[in-house]
């Protein structure tokens, strides 16, 4: 199963959080686990030092990476479109992550409550 791992999630994997650490841990060694862009760029906008970009940097490196193609791009902006239809307002990024899942069979695994509000993401909650 492919699952792409929301910011919030690695947060909390950097930070050794027992409780998503060891799971996630398992996952990335059976090649599970993938970046995307959107996430990639809020991880390293956090970084507090250049040693530390370096180094998030480089970790990062080392997971399967998915490109956002054009279809994902159409699919976020149709997303956004449809919850924005209903009143609500859902950040472009994470529809992009989404979209990205969505078109890649990948679950999403994340602590974002916005992504239960947008129809037919796949969310991961198994650990």
């Amino acid at each position: 199963m492919k699952i792409v791992v929301d910011t919030s999630i690695w947060i909390e994997y950097l930070k050794n959080n027992f409780e998503i650490a060891p799971g996630l841990d398992k996952e990335l060694l059976a090649g599970n686990i993938f970046m995307v862009g959107p996430v990639v760029s809020e991880l390293l906008q956090g970084a507090k030092t250049e040693n530390d970009y370096r180094a998030l940097s480089s970790t990062i490196d080392g997971v399967p990476y998915i490109n956002a193609e054009f279809a994902d791009w159409q699919l976020a902006g149709k997303l956004s479109f449809r919850m924005k239809k209903k009143g609500v307002t859902i950040a472009i990024t994470d529809c992009l992550i989404a979209a990205i899942a969505m078109n890649n069979g990948a679950a999403v695994y994340t602590l974002d409550q916005d992504f239960q509000s947008i129809p037919d993401v796949a969310l991961y909650n198994e650990f």
